[in-house]
């Protein structure tokens, strides 16, 4: 009994000694050591970070160097870069006729014409599909196998739970209202192009985000251009209301038969004319990935992506999106993570495997490709960092998508142990759990989330809400040397108590049986 009650006490200690550890590690991170890697990557001389691009590559280079500083086991064989193809298109120009009404390149649509030529005349009749969803998990289907094959499908974005909160889950945007998705379904349909229609409220974001994401070269994964679409775009509500009352048709009208089961696509009476020309190249982009072995293989996905929007050539003065925060400072607590854990092998249950993923703005496709490649049957979670808070400490700790896994579980025990609200981001209406790089990791079944400070900050300004509705994808996200970045030590500290718990538990998460997307076939 004297024997057990000695073990039990050292097991006690060795648990408060490591959790110990890692507050007094943490709190000894300098501002420098934080501020840089954020200072580098959201330079100008990166230019933007655009996969393919000088400044693409040399944050590849950077996150290797890093890697390697660190005394990191190389991620791919016995390197670090896992190459992945990528197709890439430059709209040269683009001329509009919707009927008989001209349409302005980024006045009135914004697009990317993805197919064969170089030079382009892409026509077909305008086809509403209301919000172009088709989905058993809510016995919704908006197409009811009507052909829309060579058709330009004009779709909503969001979904039907924007205006009936009984419907979908509510106001909480699903998979199946962001604007890849209608995308995706188009694509399986045959469609030859989809414009989908942007409001600030639907989308989530003004015009000028739609302007900025689609202004330069757009990449895909040759699979996702493998298909009969050959242009995918935007069109301004506005600008549609003019087309279809030259057509005497009432935008409102087609809205109000899009909100139930019984809609069906309404073809809408005139043809979409989409010419121009294009530059087309093939690229190689690299995920970056270095592992740190524990005592089993079974492991956990740290993972941020490194790359932004690149430069707008057609914008005069500041013209480059640096991303100092998407995602500078996310890579900054994915690499202090990294370090912290590295000194701490020898207490890792789980390996760690620290994933520098590319190409996320373009639909997340670097962690696609790593997830679809990966020996998926080893990892145990997915942890995400995503446009990290850089302002002051918050009260509240949030795991956006963590809901749909047991590992909501032990990170509520960790927020709460540290006297912390556990909350729920307040712009879950955008969808952001489908919009960055733990969604590819979730539809294979595998726990994953996005761990955040939270939006109560001691300024009680809410900065970190108001960083999406002001800076996000523009010029604005800068680095800046006054930020305290408490915020960012703050996530690593929970991230570092997370991943301790976990090791501690030694049982993995899993996925509940009841998620509102659909899984990859394994």
């Amino acid at each position: 009994m004297k024997k057990a009650i000695v073990i039990l006490l050292a097991l006690s200690l060795s648990i408060t000694s490591l959790a110990a550890t890692i507050e007094e590690r943490v709190q000894k991170l300098s501002l420098e050591e934080m501020q840089s890697v954020i200072e580098f990557l959201g330079h100008d001389l990166l230019e933007g970070r655009a996969p393919g691009t000088r400044g693409g590559q040399t944050a590849e280079i950077y996150m290797r160097s890093l890697f390697k500083w660190m005394g990191l086991r190389p991620g791919v064989g016995d390197g670090y870069m896992q190459p992945f193809i990528l197709n890439g298109f430059t709209l040269r120009n683009l001329r509009v006729k919707a009927g008989e009404l001209p349409l302005e390149y980024r006045d009135d649509i914004m697009g990317t014409y993805t197919g064969p030529s170089e030079h382009f005349s892409v026509e077909g009749d305008a086809v509403f599909v209301g919000f172009g969803i088709a989905t058993h998990l809510w016995e919704w289907d908006d197409y009811k196998n009507i052909d829309v094959k060579d058709k330009i499908v004009i779709a909503r974005v969001n979904d039907p739970g924007l205006i009936h909160e009984d419907l979908f889950e509510g106001k909480i945007l699903t998979y199946f209202g962001r604007w890849t998705y209608h995308i995706e379904e188009a694509a399986r349909r045959g469609a030859k192009g989809i414009l989908l229609i942007h409001t600030d409220e639907t989308a989530g974001y003004g015009w000028h985000v739609v302007q900025n994401s689609w202004s330069g070269e757009e990449v895909f994964l040759p699979s996702d251009v493998d298909n009969n679409l050959e242009f995918r775009g935007w069109i301004k509500e506005s600008s549609l209301q003019k087309i279809l009352s030259a057509q005497h048709i009432k935008l409102e009208s087609l809205y109000k038969k899009s909100r139930t089961r019984r809609f069906k696509p309404v073809p809408l009476g005139f043809k979409v004319k989409l010419e121009g020309s294009v530059a087309r190249r093939e690229l190689t982009n690299h995920n970056v990935v270095a592992e740190i072995p524990g005592k089993t293989r079974q492991r956990i996905v740290l993972s941020a992506h490194i790359d932004h929007l690149g430069m707008d050539e057609g914008q005069t003065g500041d013209n480059i999106f640096n991303g100092a925060i998407d995602n500078g400072s996310a890579v900054a607590a994915m690499v202090l993570c990294a370090r912290v854990l590295k000194e701490m092998q020898r207490d890792l249950h789980y390996s760690v495997t620290i994933l520098a993923c590319n190409a996320e703005e373009a639909g997340l496709l670097g962690s696609r490709h790593y997830a679809a490649t990966t020996d998926r049957e080893t990892i145990v979670a997915n942890i995400n960092f995503e446009s990290t808070p850089v302002w002051e400490e918050t009260s509240d700790f949030m795991g956006v998508g963590a809901r749909f896994s047991t590992l909501e579980d032990v990170l509520k025990e960790v927020v709460q142990g540290e006297g912390l609200t556990y909350s729920y981001f307040s712009m879950s209406d955008q969808g952001f759990f489908y919009r960055s790089d733990q969604f590819p990791f979730a539809r294979y079944n595998i726990p994953a989330m996005w761990i955040s400070a939270g939006e109560n900050d001691a300024s009680g300004l809410k900065k970190y809400p108001n960083f999406w509705r002001t800076d996000y994808h523009t010029v604005r996200d800068e680095y800046k040397s006054e930020w305290p970045l408490e915020g960012l030590r703050q996530t690593v500290k929970l991230t570092l108590l997370l991943i301790d718990r976990l090791n501690k538990n030694k049982t993995a998460p899993v996925m509940k049986k009841q998620i509102p997307f659909p899984l990859y076939n394994k």
